[in-house]
């Protein structure tokens, strides 16, 4: 799944209901979703973002001046339609993105949004489909806001396959101005 919108508040839980104090804790960020652009084929709207209480086990966890900001969530959609965030996802304040980013999103993704972006967390790694782009900004930098993310976006060619194509070319960038106008 991946939404634009706003997280306006948080409570930590325990996803088994479990009133164990042991349990492993989430955080369940409560969402205003602005705009969906993966995932609406599984679910209609995205109310809760779950995310591991630890970041030792890569949850997102955000500080209190980092709330009541627009981000660009993305995360695993489970089959209960619970969506599940962390740290090795591409999640972003939206007013820290590139212009790059945002043409991405707004355009690229939005119109080829049968890909799925994979992030590489371990060699050897690899796609499995066609419809798949690696990502490999961590692994190579330890930053998952490299190259990759920055200035390129997963999208599906005419032949069906999905590749990483660069989000500052002039068609990407027309795209954006149309969409901004």
């Amino acid at each position: 799944a991946v939404i634009k919108g706003k997280i306006v508040g948080s409570k930590v839980i325990a996803m088994d209901n479990s009133s164990d104090p042991n349990a492993f804790q989430w955080i369940q960020y409560e969402v205003q979703q602005q705009k969906m652009y993966k995932g609406f084929e599984k679910v209609e709207r995205i109310r809760h973002v779950y995310t591991p209480l630890a970041d030792f086990v890569c949850g997102m966890v955000l500080r209190a001046d980092e709330m009541n900001e627009e981000y660009v969530l993305t995360g695993s959609l489970g089959t209960d339609g619970k969506v599940f965030i962390s740290i090795c996802s591409f999640n972003r304040p939206w007013s820290q993105l590139t212009l790059a980013q945002q043409a991405g999103l707004e355009r690229i993704y939005e119109a080829g949004c049968h890909c799925t972006v994979v992030p590489c967390l371990s060699l050897p790694c690899g796609v499995t489909a066609g419809s798949q782009c690696l990502w490999t900004d961590g692994i190579f930098t330890g930053n998952w806001n490299g190259t990759q993310s920055q200035r390129y976006a997963c999208s599906m060619k005419p032949t069906g396959l999905c590749q990483w194509v660069s989000a500052r070319s002039t068609k990407a960038r027309a795209l954006f101005r149309r969409k901004a106008q």
